[in-house]
């Protein structure tokens, strides 16, 4: 038998979850209206100077909330 406590968490899990899959969601709307955009406007797939940028950013964010850089830059390369 589980403890309420257990519960409880389990149940924020799940719903942070589902937020997370959400916003996985939104971004790879957004991502792909980049994709066209991109290609409507003759521009390259990849921007190597953006995502150097962005790669900083979220090392920065990730240090900001007491999470491990090299995660975080696994999770957002598994995304890219």
């Amino acid at each position: 038998m589980q403890s309420q406590e257990l519960v409880a968490l389990r149940t924020q899990i799940d719903a942070l979850d589902e937020e997370l899959v959400e916003l996985l969601a939104r971004r790879f709307r957004v991502t792909d209206a980049v994709g066209k955009l991109k290609a409507a406007e003759g521009l390259s797939a990849v921007d190597a100077a953006r995502e150097a940028i962005q790669e900083q950013r979220l090392a920065h964010l990730a240090l900001r909330h007491e999470v491990n850089p090299g995660v975080v830059n696994r999770v957002f390369r598994t995304i890219v």
